[in-house]
C-alpha cells in the first residue's frame, strides 16, 4: 500500500507510517508491525504534559526514569521492561492527557489494542496485576517528580519526591539511544524478544 499516494481513503487512513519505514494500524494493531526503533523515535517526540511544559519533555525519557525507578525499588527486569514500554501505545497515537482519556472510550479501546500488540511482540506476557502496580506507582512517583518542574506556575498537591533526575539536562541527550540501550539491556537480562 502506498500510503502518500493512495487515492482511496479508507486505505490510506487504514495505516500511519513509521520512521522505520513500515506502517501501523491502530484499530488493527499486529505484533509484527510494532518495532522498538519505531517506539523509541516516536515516544521521544511526544511531549508530557499536554506540551504544556516550561521545556520540551518526552514520553521516552518518562519512561526510561520509569523503568529505573523499578530497579531502585527493587522489582524484576521484566517489570522494569514493562515500566520502559509502559506508554509505547503513544508512539503510534499520541499522547492524550489523563483528564480527557476517560472522555473517548474508543481512544482507550485503541490505546489497550496496541499495548496488547506492544506485549506480544516483545514476547511478554500481559502484566500482572502485582507487576502493573508496581509500574504504576513508579509512574505516579514520577509524575509528582516532574510536574512541579515542568508546570512550575502551578501549585502541586502532595510532597515532591526526591528523586534527583536533571529533567532539563537529560532531555537534551540522544533519548531515543538512551531509550534503545535500556530496552536491549532489559531484553538481555529477560526472555523478551527484541521485535
Amino acid at each position: 500500500m502506498d500510503l502518500a499516494t493512495d487515492r482511496d481513503a479508507r486505505k490510506r487512513d487504514a495505516a500511519i507510517s513509521t520512521q522505520s519505514g513500515g506502517s501501523f494500524r491502530p484499530f488493527d494493531p499486529a505484533p509484527d508491525q510494532v518495532r522498538l526503533a519505531d517506539i523509541a523515535h516516536g515516544t521521544a517526540n511526544v511531549c508530557r504534559a499536554a506540551g504544556q511544559s516550561r521545556f520540551f519533555y518526552s514520553v521516552a525519557l518518562h519512561s526510561v526514569y520509569v523503568s529505573q525507578e523499578l530497579a531502585a525499588m527493587g522489582e524484576s527486569p521484566q517489570v522494569q521492561l514493562y515500566g520502559l514500554l509502559h506508554d509505547a501505545s503513544e508512539a503510534y497515537m499520541a499522547d492524550v492527557p489523563g483528564p480527557l482519556k476517560p472522555h473517548l472510550p474508543n481512544y482507550r479501546r485503541a490505546e489497550q489494542g496496541v499495548q496488547a500488540a506492544v506485549w506480544e511482540a516483545f514476547d511478554l506476557p500481559d502484566p500482572s496485576e502485582t507487576a502493573w502496580k508496581a509500574v504504576k506507582h513508579a509512574d505516579d512517583r514520577l509524575q509528582r517528580y516532574e510536574l512541579p518542574e515542568l508546570i512550575p506556575s502551578q501549585d502541586w498537591e502532595g510532597e515532591r519526591p526526591d528523586l534527583g533526575y536533571d529533567l532539563r539536562r537529560d532531555a537534551r541527550e540522544n533519548v531515543p539511544a538512551l531509550f534503545t540501550e535500556r530496552a536491549a539491556a532489559l531484553i538481555g537480562e529477560t526472555a523478551a524478544s527484541l521485535p
